[in-house]
Parts: C-alpha cells; structure tokens; sequence
C-alpha cells in the first residue's frame, strides 16, 4: 500500500469502479479498496438497468461494447407486473439491460479497472475511521495500516463507514426498505427475457421479484418497506415471508412446485432515497449506496451508482485544476447529482407513498395496461 494518493476509492463495486474508470489517464494517483478479496458476491436483486450502459459509454465507448457482450448473462427486454388483483401486464424496455450475479458482474468490472487504468487495488482490506486534516485525509484501516488521500470517494455500500463522516448521525440509520433474495433453479414457466413483479394483496407495502438469469436459474426476492408503523420492522421476518409467500400464494405457488434453492435466503439493506441530503464534505464524496441513491419505487441502484461515481470523478477533476476540496466547493458535486437524478428519485419516492397508501391504485393501472397505447402513455408521462 503506498502512503499517499490523490484519490481513494473505498469500495469496488459498480460506484466505486466507474469512478475508477473515469479518472482513467488523468495522471492522478488512484486507490481502490475492498473489504473483501474478488471474485466475491453481493446479495443484490441483480438487474443491470439501462443508464447503466448509456453511462459506460460515456466513460469510454469501447468499455460499453465490453459491457454489452458480457457473458455471464441474462438479456431482459420485458417488466411484467401482477396486481394484487392477479391481473398482469408487460412494459418492454428500449435500452438494453441485462441480469447477472454480482459475483460475476462486479470481477467483470473490477478486472476492466484493473486491466485498463493505473488505479492501485487494494482488496480483503476494511477502513476503520478516517481523521480529516486541513490538506489531506487520514485513512486508516482495520489491519493497522495508514494512508493518507486528497480525496476519499466513499463508494462502500449501505452500512458505509464513510458517510458517518458526511451524514448527521441521526440520519445514517435510515434505511426505509430490507429485502431478502435467493438463487433457484426448476423455476416454471420463467418468460424469456422478462423480470417478474408480483404486487401481492396481503404484502404491501413490498413486492415478490422472479429475475431470469443464465442456465435457467432465477434471482427470486422480497423486499418490503419496514417503517410504516412503529413496532413494523420488529414483527415481519421476511425470510419467512418468502417461503410462506413461495408455499402458499397461488399465483406463484404452481410454478414454484419443484423449485430447488442453490443457496440460503441472505437478506439485505436497501438505503432508499428519501429526500436530498449531503453526499459530500471537506475532502469527502459518497456515491451509490453509500449516498441512498436506490430507486425507491423499483428498487434498482446500480445505475445510480454508475453515474454518480462518474459525477464524482467530474468533481475530482475540477478539484484538482483548483486544488480546492473544501465542502464549499465540492458542494457542486451534489448539484450534480440532483440534478441528473433528483427528478427521478423524487417522482419515484411519491409514486411509491401513492401506492402505499392506495394499492388499489395497482389494479386501476393493470386495467388501464389493457390499452396499450394508453400504458405508453402512461409509462412515458411517469417515466417508470
């Protein structure tokens, strides 16, 4: 490990990758550090949407060729949604996405910044506390080792060691959404290239997912929102609302007879966005996760993190030219964020609370989705 770097990335996940990637030949010296030692997992819903690609190409056209001739791989075109009612219908995507394990996405992407930039890799290495001094950042680690950095780019997830140097202690527990996942295979009647959302009577607010994956497996979930009353998030197990939900709902039931699990349920936290909050401070900028960029209404991040570990790097740059990184000046780079992105997450976050409160809402819209054109309509004036 050197003593010094211009930038450190804690995390190597999708966020803390694009940063990477986008600091790429701009004679900075870069940093990336993992806790864990790659190929490792990462309990995910493991859809790869769109702005995903559009964002790689931006970074460099030939890495988003890369990206698109991935092989391990399912492509989805398709979101087909169940009311609670049991009546479905399809939204068809015009970008392409994909779902893939993150154990296979996430080496994908860190043997690109391994191969393509001179970033240090610094994997099985977790950060303990930081101490931010007037030109430098003090960074040390569990193993007992120190660096220091210009910069830290906190890229290091829901339970992100990083943000409790930028976000007020009463906030970093504010998780509005858990989940639980599960890799199955002899799913039926799995429909080519579609995910599956099942928006079940007596579960909201939440929904069941079913995510095709390579060699007929299927990535299956539950994910529920767990503070809409007080004593909520004590009194659900949601592993147990899985298996109940597989054993007993009829509408999933049949096609789950003979499902086989490859793995135990894990469950994770989903860091929702919930309303604009600071992701940056002297010396100091979060992304993704780490930052609660998750889309509240689908649940899907790693878009989110694509693009704000590019944002990031943007901000790293101009900082470099003005070798100014006070939380005045990097306060830019939350602009930019919002601006890309708060638009969307708001719209989201209140589509969400609307359902929330009125599920019924879900049968009106699968009613309507009977229409077609009237469900592009929709879907375009939403922007789901």
């Amino acid at each position: 490990m050197k003593d010094f770097y211009d930038v450190l990335i804690i995390g190597a996940g999708p966020a803390g990758c694009a940063c990477a990637l986008s600091l790429h030949k701009n004679g900075l010296q870069v940093g990336i550090v993992d806790k864990e030692t790659f190929p490792r997992d990462k309990v995910c819903g493991d859809a790869i949407p769109g702005p995903t690609f559009k964002q790689m190409d931006k970074i460099d056209v030939e890495w988003g060729k890369a990206l698109r001739n991935f092989a391990d791989k399912a492509d989805v075109r398709t979101s087909r949604m169940y009311a609670p009612n049991g009546n479905s219908f399809a939204v068809d995507w015009k970008e392409y996405s994909f779902n893939s394990k993150r154990i296979h996405f996430d080496h994908f992407l860190m043997n690109l910044v391994h191969n393509e930039t001179d970033a240090n890799i610094l994997e099985n290495k977790r950060l303990k506390e930081l101490e931010v001094h007037g030109d430098y950042v003090l960074c040390k680690f569990h193993d007992n080792t120190l660096c220091k950095a210009t910069v830290v780019v906190g890229c290091d997830g829901a339970n992100s060691v990083v943000k409790r140097y930028v976000v007020q202690k009463k906030k970093l527990k504010s998780f509005h959404c858990a989940a639980v996942k599960v890799y199955a295979s002899n799913v039926s009647d799995l429909e080519k290239a579609t995910n599956e959302f099942f928006y079940l009577k007596n579960y909201l607010p939440g929904y069941l997912w079913v995510f095709p994956l390579p060699n007929g497996e299927a990535n299956i979930g539950f994910g529920m929102e767990l503070k809409e009353k007080e004593g909520f998030e004590k009194s659900i197990n949601l592993r147990k609302t899985l298996l109940h939900i597989i054993e007993n709902e009829p509408i999933l039931s049949s096609r789950l007879t003979n499902v086989k699990f490859e793995e135990e349920i894990k469950g994770f936290s989903l860091p929702m966005f919930t309303e604009q909050r600071k992701i940056s401070s002297d010396r100091i900028l979060l992304c993704g996760d780490a930052a609660s960029l998750i889309d509240p209404l689908m649940g899907h991040g790693i878009d989110k993190a694509f693009i704000s570990g590019y944002l990031a790097a943007q901000q790293i740059l101009r900082s470099n030219v003005t070798n100014d990184y006070s939380a005045k000046y990097l306060i830019q780079y939350d602009q930019s964020v919002y601006s890309s992105l708060g638009n969307e997450l708001k719209r989201s976050k209140y589509l969400l609370r609307l359902v929330n409160r009125t599920p019924s809402l879900i049968n009106l819209f699968a009613k309507i989705a009977r229409n077609k054109k009237l469900l592009q309509w929709l879907v375009k004036v939403a922007k789901i």
